[in-house]
C-alpha cells in the first residue's frame, strides 16, 4: 500500500537492528519500493536525546578548524569541531564541543539552522552553531587523541583550502555554507 501524501514513498516492511552501541542504532531494513520490488535499505539513527551538532568557531574573521583523524576515510581530514549531543540544548553541546576540540573554554554562540548531512543514510539531523570566540586559544586541545591539530584560517586562505580539496568536509562545507547565507562569513 502506497502512501497517497508520497507516492514516491520507500515504505519499511520490517525494521531489523543490525548493531547498536551506546551513540547509534544500524538498521538493516527490509523495504518495498514503489514498483512493489522487494530491498533492503540502510539506515543509522542516533540514540541521544537532540541531534549532533557542527560549530563554526570565529575569531574577527578568523575560522578555527580542527585535524581529526577520520577513521572510515584512513586519514586525517581538516573541519569545524562537531561531535554528538550531550543536551537535548545544542548550544550546550556545542559549548563543550568547543572547549574540548578546541581549547576555547569561552564563546558567544547562535544557532544558525540545521543540516542533514547525509540523508541517504543518516536519519539524524545536526545542529549548526556560530561561536564568536573572544580570543584565539594559546593551549592544545583538551582531547589530543582525537584533535591532532588546530587552525585558525583568514577567508582568502579558506578558499584555497576548499577550492584545493585540502577543506572536504561535508558537514564543515555545509556549515560554512549556511553561515554565508546568513551573512556570517564574507
Amino acid at each position: 500500500m502506497t502512501d497517497p501524501e508520497h507516492p514516491d514513498a520507500i515504505r519499511r516492511t520490517r525494521e531489523v537492528l543490525a548493531y547498536r552501541n551506546r551513540y547509534i542504532d544500524v538498521y538493516d531494513d527490509e523495504v518495498a519500493f514503489p514498483s512493489g520490488t522487494a530491498g533492503h535499505y540502510l539506515r543509522i539513527h542516533a540514540r541521544d536525546e537532540g541531534s549532533g551538532v557542527v560549530i563554526l568557531p570565529v575569531h574577527g574573521h578568523l575560522v578555527g578548524l580542527v585535524r581529526t583523524y577520520r577513521y572510515p576515510l584512513g586519514r586525517p581530514q581538516w573541519g569545524l569541531p562537531r561531535g554528538f549531543s550531550q543536551s537535548p540544548d545544542p548550544l550546550v553541546t556545542a559549548r563543550a564541543e568547543l572547549h574540548e576540540e578546541l581549547g576555547c573554554p569561552e564563546a558567544e554562540f547562535r544557532l544558525l539552522g540545521t543540516m542533514t548531512p547525509d540523508s541517504g543514510l543518516l536519519g539524524t539531523t545536526v545542529a549548526v552553531v556560530h561561536a564568536a570566540v573572544p580570543a584565539v586559544p594559546d593551549s592544545a586541545p583538551l582531547d589530543s587523541d582525537e584533535v591532532t591539530g588546530t587552525r585558525w584560517l583568514s577567508p582568502p586562505d579558506l578558499r584555497r583550502w576548499i577550492t584545493a580539496g585540502d577543506l572536504d568536509d561535508g558537514m564543515t562545507l555545509a556549515a560554512l555554507t549556511l553561515a554565508r547565507a546568513h551573512g556570517l562569513l564574507p
